[in-house]
């Protein structure tokens, strides 16, 4: 099957940690016996670069179309279908089923969700209104829709006011034979170390872990990311002198297991996530999870088995549940080893990657029989 894949996000030189759930569903394409090409709508002469053996299509969107003329493909797969955006306009012009996948705010109302403060939550209500009924009749023009979990689907339906009649639930994919734990891996002091791996955006609840570790003992919480928060988050963390340290990077995603496994549990205080693909990781290398009960959270992460769930927006709760990770370091393991056997059966590569070609195929193979 020939598969071209239009997103907006998608790793190189400048941003590597940018749309890694979608590199890695191109590669298991590819090593499954696919022909995949990537696409992305840049004001740029065409340019085309292999990533692990896919090639990456940048260019304004006359040459791009010219080149999926000429590669010929059976299906787009079309990432993050933000009405407007332009390789959603390219997909649209492609006389070829697409599948859309829906991964979060291109299918919501963001102020509801953690996405602004202040005036602009009102203003991004008015702007979302649109987006949502310019999405809708995309959405009508697709052959499949693909949600990451079960709350995305419904957060989507709701707020389009639109269901697909080919609608399918399936997680992000986790390479779980890189993300893994270490060989007999134990505490390995008295100071159990947290990390917070996230965009430093409101959406992501950094404040609220902030706030849990000022009154935190044997244990500190180090931040990794990047974004428009950085200045907030590290002004907060220098006046509540809480026991937090901010590393403003952007990490390749092929370091990232090993960011992880430095650490001992994972702490994810989103006040909005369709699923958590940071956090999914992170308990596929074996890590307990201090997570919120926030979007598709819960449908990840059992609560006491894998680790433990808090209210949205509640610190004090953020706070309990790290004092209790701390405080019982044998259960934090042994919650650990049920995150990383969970995150096997539910987000693997090996399993979701055949579902998704599964997909396609039955999509490919329905328009060529009609």
């Amino acid at each position: 099957m020939k598969i071209a894949i239009l997103t907006e996000y998608y790793p190189d030189h400048r941003d590597p940690a940018s749309g890694v759930y979608v590199h890695l569903r191109s590669v298991g394409y590819h090593q499954a016996g696919h022909e995949v090409r990537v696409y992305r709508v840049r004001p740029i002469s065409l340019e085309s670069i292999a990533y692990d053996e896919v090639p990456l299509v940048t260019g304004e969107h006359e040459s791009l179309w010219a080149d999926i003329e000429s590669f010929a493909p059976e299906v787009a797969a079309v990432h993050t279908p933000y009405p407007g955006t332009g390789h959603v306009v390219l997909a649209e012009s492609l006389k070829i089923p697409r599948v859309y996948w829906i991964h979060g705010y291109e299918a919501m109302f963001t102020t509801f969700h953690g996405y602004h403060r202040g005036l602009n939550r009102i203003l991004s209500l008015l702007h979302d209104i649109r987006k949502l009924r310019q999405l809708r009749r995309s959405m009508r023009g697709a052959a499949a829709v693909v949600y990451v979990s079960e709350w995305m689907r419904q957060t989507a339906e709701r707020s389009t006011g639109y269901r697909h009649p080919q609608t399918a639930v399936i997680p992000n994919p986790v390479d779980t034979e890189r993300f893994r734990p270490e060989p007999e891996r134990r505490p390995r002091n008295s100071l159990l170390r947290g990390l917070a791996l996230r965009g430093l955006s409101a959406k992501y609840g950094l404040d609220l872990a902030i706030t849990a570790f000022t009154q935190t003992a044997n244990t500190e919480l180090t931040i990794v990311g990047t974004g428009p928060d950085a200045d907030r988050i590290r002004r907060q963390i220098e006046v509540s002198e809480a026991a937090v340290n901010l590393e403003e990077r952007m990490v390749p995603h092929e370091d990232v297991p090993e960011l992880i496994r430095a650490h001992d549990y994972f702490v994810a205080p989103a006040r909005t996530e369709a699923q958590g693909v940071a956090m999914c990781e992170a308990m596929a290398c074996g890590l307990p999870v201090v997570a919120t009960r926030a979007g598709g959270i819960p449908e990840f992460v059992r609560d006491g088995t894998d680790g433990l769930l808090t209210s949205p927006g509640n610190a004090a709760e953020l706070r309990d549940a790290v004092i209790q990770i701390v405080g019982d370091p044998e259960r934090a393991v042994q919650m650990g080893q049920s995150a990383r056997e969970n995150i096997q059966a539910k987000c693997s590569a090996n399993i979701i990657i055949p579902q998704e070609l599964e997909l396609m195929s039955r999509v490919t193979r329905r328009v060529s029989s009609s």
